[in-house]
């Protein structure tokens, strides 16, 4: 199974298990510290410069139990300076800040000794990387170190792609980000740039805590929804009553166990033709998903959270999301085919 559906579920379903046990034993106080907790503000270190060029990624695949899922993973590849082997980032916006896996380094460092790092409000950072990251040229410095996380490699080995970390939330802060799913490249602007004016009225969202929150409309019903990168091949990752609304119970039930420290946290799917308005746009959500872990109990947690449910990256997949961080604004457009 990958990381993406490995931290994706574990993260839903504790999620759901934080909620349910603070809406039962603090009720209302206990969800508005819980949504304080998640949406608290907190300092982003990561400062890079590139150059003013679309950065491209890969849609990665991967089989999940009997099932053959496209798409589960954002994958924007990347190179080292001095270091033959291929590394990649996985672009995961549910991850507020962009993570480096400590064992990685520890590989790299076997080959390189010329990485210093930093210690900053009891996290350690890595002082300064040169990247070619989807074919743009990037400085970055201060990229958080996740120790115990992310797997050694093989020195020898320059043909396999290494998961290098996680390009999270804070490479879009204070960044006009353009990321066209069907064309495959991520573009980022320090300002706006003049072409955008013909696009029509740019929305509002909320980028608090460096969660990207954007409202939309589903059955009539206004709902704020977490765009989750990370939750790539989903559609939408919701509540089972909404579940059972937004689908048709006639249509096929995918169902099936992400395996985390061998517990088995069980997920079902449907594929809809629900449509939601978004922005400007109005989408098809293609597929929706429940954990089935505490179903029977979401009901009762909903209306104290205000995230209606986690969007995926496969309702975009004709289109381009522009976010701006700056004015908190977005807009969809539709991908144009490129030369």
């Amino acid at each position: 199974m990958s990381i993406t559906y490995k931290k994706l579920l574990k993260r839903t379903g504790y999620t759901l298990l934080v909620l349910l046990t603070l809406s039962a034993a603090a009720g209302y106080v206990g969800m508005r510290k819980f949504n304080n907790s998640l949406f608290k503000e907190t300092p982003n270190y990561l400062v890079y410069t590139s150059q003013p060029k679309p950065i491209s990624f890969e849609w990665a695949n991967d089989s999940v139990g009997d099932y053959f899922e496209t798409k589960v993973a954002i994958r924007v590849p990347l190179k080292i300076k001095g270091i033959p082997h291929n590394f990649y980032f996985q672009f995961d916006t549910g991850a507020p800040t962009t993570i480096i896996y400590g064992n990685t380094l520890r590989s790299l460092k076997l080959i390189k000794k010329d990485f210093s790092t930093i210690s900053k409000d009891e996290n350690l950072y890595l002082d300064s990387l040169n990247i070619t990251l989807g074919g743009n040229e990037i400085h970055a410095s201060m990229l958080e170190l996740l120790e115990g996380y992310g797997d050694s490699f093989d020195i020898n080995d320059t043909i396999k792609a290494v998961n290098l970390g996680t390009l999270g939330a804070d490479f879009l802060d204070k960044k006009i980000t353009l990321i066209d799913f069907k064309n495959q490249f991520i573009r980022s602007y320090d300002e706006r740039p003049k072409w955008m004016n013909s696009l029509g009225d740019f929305n509002t969202f909320e980028f608090k805590g460096r969660r990207i929150m954007l409202p939309a409309r589903i059955n009539d019903q206004e709902l704020e929804l977490f765009y989750d990168s990370g939750s790539s091949t989903f559609g939408l990752i919701t509540s089972k009553n909404r579940y059972d609304n937004y689908t048709d119970e006639n249509q096929e039930e995918i169902r099936y166990n992400a395996n985390k420290f061998g517990d088995p946290i069980p997920i079902c799917h449907r594929s809809t033709t629900r449509m939601m308005e978004i922005g400007n746009s109005n989408l098809n959500l293609k597929r929706i998903s429940y954990v089935d872990m505490y179903a029977k109990y979401q009901r009762f947690i909903t209306p104290f959270t205000r995230i209606g449910g986690w969007l995926g990256n496969r309702p975009f997949d004709q289109n381009t999301l522009i976010l701006d961080t700056q004015r908190e604004e977005f807009i969809i457009i539709e991908s144009q085919i490129r030369e």
